[in-house]
């Protein structure tokens, strides 16, 4: 065997599912779509971090998140779970720097200046913030079972929200997900927090429910969704052609 083809058995990797029981739905979590978009949820307003890497070449702005561990950083992504304030944020008015090399020196004297040098730490960081964690859990990416589809819409049935999780519901008899409407026969108890890229909402039927789903492309669908469930409808972003 030459070398390159044992190189490329060594790197090749393999995606799998691995089956998991959970008993509330997680705060945060991200969920593939049919199209093999990913699109990070937070069940909450607040009390978490999305790590998205973003680099301007027009003006040099930047903005990301950084694992720190064993004296190392480690460019992380996707979304976090940080019930806890931050223990340390700093703000520059006037910019800390435009290379981001030079960020990861600042953060480092930061974290000496402040004891955290032999700290487990989440740092959310741009040319003018940075916020350090040291309490965070990363949102899993989790496949539930599709009830129905259409297009790109989807609607998943999930485990219920747990009542700890203090989160405040909004009343309504309809939704828009792009270009489709989704009309409720009754109105239902809606969980809205954060979803990006894409859009995503958890609903909570109180009676047995008809849910219909009209949009320019197709016929008008409908779908029977039981009460006391609760379901995830979701929608990545469109994709720019």
């Amino acid at each position: 065997m030459s070398q390159t083809s044992s190189q490329e058995t060594q790197t090749k990797k393999y995606e799998v599912k691995i089956l998991k029981q959970i008993e509330y739905l997680p705060k945060v979590f991200m969920i593939k779509h049919l199209n093999g978009e990913v699109t990070k949820v937070s069940i909450l307003r607040k009390w978490f971090v999305n790590c998205t890497k973003y680099v301007s070449e027009i003006d040099s702005k930047f903005h990301g998140c950084l694992k720190y561990e064993n004296g190392k950083f480690v460019q992380t992504r996707g979304i976090y779970y940080t019930p806890v304030l931050e223990t340390v944020r700093i703000f520059n008015r006037n910019e800390f720097s435009k290379d981001l090399e030079k960020m990861k020196y600042i953060i480092m004297q930061t974290l000496k200046d402040y004891n955290l040098a032999n700290s487990r730490l989440l740092i959310e960081y741009s040319n003018f913030e940075i916020n350090i964690y040291d309490y965070f859990v990363k949102g899993k990416l989790y496949q539930f079972p599709l009830m129905f589809n259409q297009d790109y819409l989807e609607i998943y049935e999930v485990p219920p929200i747990s009542p700890k999780a203090n989160v405040d519901p909004f009343y309504k008899k309809n939704l828009v997900f792009y270009e489709h409407e989704v009309q409720f026969s009754n109105e239902v108890k809606i969980f809205e927090g954060f979803s990006e890229p894409g859009e995503a909402v958890v609903i909570n039927p109180e009676n047995d429910i008809t849910l219909t789903i009209k949009s320019p492309t197709n016929a008008e669908d409908t779908v029977m969704l039981k009460a006391k469930k609760y379901y995830l409808i979701a929608h990545p972003k469109p994709r720019i052609k």
